[in-house]
């Protein structure tokens, strides 16, 4: 028997916004500072 650990849920991107400016939920720091310039992120979508 396999145990589920996660779910996957869809909601509207205007949905998460509220979310996160109300501060319901939040980007974990350690993700923050990783941000691709656009050239390096249309590079990886050919690898």
């Amino acid at each position: 028997m396999s145990i589920q650990r996660y779910s996957v849920n869809q909601h509207q991107p205007q949905t998460l916004l509220t979310w996160i400016n109300s501060v319901e939920i939040a980007i974990p720091e350690i993700q923050q500072p990783f941000v691709w310039p656009a050239k390096k992120a249309r590079e990886m979508q050919y690898e």
